[in-house]
This record gives structure tokens, C-alpha cells and sequence, in this order.
């Protein structure tokens, strides 16, 4: 769980409880729209096989379990006059163990990171 240095939970970090003894999960905030999120997704799996369940959801498979990505609505971050896409976007994982857990998620978080600076 991350936390800001006041002491307030961050939002990009809510962890959700269990919804299965053998799952976890958790969300972030990510600055992409859906759009931005399905052009970035094949190159993010890498080698992993992956299903398209909704216009809002995929299953990726990692070993022999599963994540399966749900999207949440699209919103937008606003700073001073500028706008930036917004979505909460949650992970589950399913049998997957916590090396291959993180694995996967520094491989995809690399394919999802922009340029700045």
C-alpha cells in the first residue's frame, strides 16, 4: 500500500480485498484513455496469450494462471489548463505467484511508461 508523506492514502494505489484465497488484486490510476490502453496492450504481454473479454476487460494468461485487467470509466486530470486523460484500471491476479506476478508487471509497466522531461 503506498501512502503520501502527510499520511494520505494514495489514490493510484488502492488495494482491494481478496476475492478469491488464491487471487489478489489491486488498481492504479493511469493516465491513457481505452483507446491508448488496446494500442499498447500487445506490445505490454509480451509473450503471454490474452483474451479480449469486454470493450472494458482482458484475460492474460502468465503460466498456469490468469489476470484478468478490468478498465475502469474514462475520466480526466485536470491541472490548471491542462487536461489529461484518467483511468482506474484494476488488476487480478489468479494463481500466479508473486515472482511471476512482479515479472509480468515491471515487463508491462515498461511498455506502458512515456517519455518526459
Amino acid at each position: 500500500m503506498m501512502w503520501w508523506r502527510f499520511g494520505r492514502r494514495s489514490r493510484g494505489a488502492e488495494v482491494f480485498p481478496e476475492t478469491q484465497e488464491d487471487g489478489n488484486g489491486f488498481s492504479r490510476d493511469m493516465g491513457l484513455t481505452h483507446a491508448d490502453f488496446w494500442r499498447y496492450l500487445p506490445a505490454a504481454v509480451g509473450e503471454h496469450r490474452w483474451k479480449r473479454i469486454s470493450d472494458t476487460a482482458v484475460k492474460v494468461y502468465i503460466g498456469e494462471g490468469r489476470l484478468l485487467i478490468d478498465l475502469g470509466p474514462e475520466g480526466e486530470r485536470r491541472i490548471a489548463n491542462i487536461r489529461l486523460p484518467r483511468t482506474i484500471i484494476t488488476f487480478l491476479f489468479h494463481e500466479v505467484s508473486a515472482e511471476e506476478q512482479a515479472e509480468f508487471l515491471t515487463y508491462f509497466d515498461l511498455r506502458f511508461q512515456r517519455g518526459g522531461g
